[in-house]
């Protein structure tokens, strides 16, 4: 064998062992990157769980009062609730009053309430926004129903509009003070839109923000 096919072989040999080498590292760094980003993407997710699992807890003590006037504030409701996470600690700050149910009329088994209660939702939310919620029944002391009445004593209108009937009367709530703006016509002996000349019977009803609805019975006089 000459010379220049020894050197050839010898060259092609030792370029070939190179690329193997570099091809392996590439190898290896290629799967050493792979393992290191998939342990992050696991440990990231792990402790994303972690904390998750450690949502804040809403406990109520001995000064929460169940029985209020209808003249409680949201603050009020705060006052005996209590909030705690394990990494932030006392979060009782934080809670709020996310929402004061309609009044609740009948229990779950379907008997009649015979207090007016509702169900007050509280929140709460930790820094890893996990978020808590938990409800509490109040009981009103001193509650009455809507009431709706007549502005004078023989209500009479001029033009021959609903609107000018729902202005004969007024609506007054414990909660919401005047709610004269939410009075509906349940009925009306009328025909059409415009009323006709003469006594009409009518039935007007209001609901309060609690879900109340009460009726009235009355009468309008529609004078030309």
């Amino acid at each position: 064998m000459s010379d220049f096919k020894r050197k050839f072989i010898a060259n092609f040999i030792e370029f070939t062992t190179f690329f193997r080498l570099v091809v392996v590292r590439k190898v290896i760094f290629t799967a050493v990157f792979i393992a290191v980003a998939v342990f992050g993407v696991f440990y990231y997710n792990r402790m994303k769980i972690l904390r998750h699992v450690n949502p804040p807890v809403i406990t109520f003590s001995e000064k929460y009062e169940t029985d209020v006037s209808v003249k409680v504030t949201k603050m009020e409701l705060l006052n005996g609730v209590k909030a705690t996470d394990v990494e932030d600690g006392d979060i009782t700050l934080d809670v709020i009053v996310e929402n004061i149910s309609d009044i609740i009329w009948k229990n779950e088994d379907g008997r009649k309430i015979k207090d007016i209660e509702r169900d007050v939702t509280y929140v709460v939310c930790d820094s890893d926004n996990n978020v808590t919620k938990a409800k509490k029944r109040i009981r009103y002391t001193d509650y009455k129903s809507p009431v709706i009445a007549p502005l004078e004593k023989v209500p009479t209108i001029k033009e021959r509009r609903y609107s000018s009937v729902l202005a004969c009367f007024k609506a007054t709530d414990v909660i919401d003070g005047d709610i004269s703006e939410w009075l509906k016509i349940e009925s009306l002996d009328s025909g059409s839109d415009n009323l006709k000349k003469g006594i009409f019977p009518v039935v007007l009803s209001v609901t309060n923000s609690c879900g109340d609805k009460v009726y009235y019975n009355s009468v309008v006089t529609l004078m030309e």
